[in-house]
């Protein structure tokens, strides 16, 4: 029964902040690949 609880605590925690962390990072993405794009064409930002 502890183990079971110890789950549900795990998953409860684990998928809001991995769901965080993965918006995150989608919204970043475009920071990273701003740069090499400009870089390309020879304009300045």
């Amino acid at each position: 029964m502890k183990c079971i609880a110890l789950i549900i605590a795990w998953t409860w925690i684990a998928v809001p902040l991995g769901w965080g962390v993965y918006q995150s990072v989608q919204k970043s993405r475009p920071l990273f690949t701003a740069g090499p794009k400009s870089a390309e064409t020879g304009k300045a930002p």
